[in-house]
């Protein structure tokens, strides 16, 4: 009897703590903050029409959150200096919200690139560089580029090539270190200038599973 008692009270607070986290996440006011903070460059829903910013639809809601604490905090890379500047002042209630919205949104399609490069890059994405202990991107970031949702692996299929460059630019020279445990700087740094641009290439060529296919 008192383990069926432990047992009701564990599931009873798993359920309030599944309830409270819910009701943490408001997705109209994720829209309206979207709206209003983040639509003028990463677009109305999620997709962006500028080639050094990213898309956030479909993206998972844990990797946007984790980010866009840092950008509040201070404490992430900002090229341009835009994402610290709107981040700071938003609750993490706020946050949660907005990044839930965002991962309901339907992702990017593939990009056109140079096909030729993207060819090169398919290999590295899928088998790394063993000569120069670079894992696999696929390993990570899924065999369709769809991520780990829960991992704080993002979605990288259909992203722009320059934002994916800069991006892997930024790891390699260690400006951004919002990796865990060094994973992006340690692969990013063991790779070449070409060798970024063509993996970048073949993941902003990728068809995410959930896009649509056009």
């Amino acid at each position: 009897m008192h383990k069926r008692t432990l047992t009701g009270l564990t599931v009873a607070a798993l359920m309030l703590g599944a309830t409270t986290a819910q009701a943490e996440v408001d997705l109209e006011q994720g829209k309206k903050l979207n709206n209003q903070v983040c639509m003028a460059c990463h677009g109305p829903k999620g997709i962006s029409q500028t080639p050094s910013w990213p898309s956030h639809a479909g993206q998972h809601s844990d990797y946007i959150v984790h980010e866009m604490k840092l950008f509040r905090d201070e404490n992430r890379w900002d090229p341009q200096g835009l994402m610290t500047e709107n981040a700071v002042g938003l609750s993490d209630q706020e946050i949660r919200s907005v990044a839930a919205w965002l991962e309901d949104q339907t992702p990017p399609g593939p990009q056109e690139v140079d096909e030729e490069l993207a060819a090169r890059g398919e290999s590295i994405y899928h088998a790394g560089i063993p000569e120069k202990d670079v894992a696999s991107c696929a390993a990570c970031h899924g065999p369709h580029g769809e991520g780990v949702k829960g991992a704080q692996f993002p979605a990288v299929a259909g992203q722009h090539q320059p934002y994916l460059r800069q991006s892997l630019q930024g790891f390699k020279s260690e400006k951004r270190q919002s990796d865990r445990n060094r994973m992006m700087r340690d692969t990013a740094g063991r790779m070449s200038e070409a060798e970024i641009e063509a993996v970048s290439a073949y993941m902003a060529s990728m068809q995410h599973p959930e896009a649509e296919v056009e």
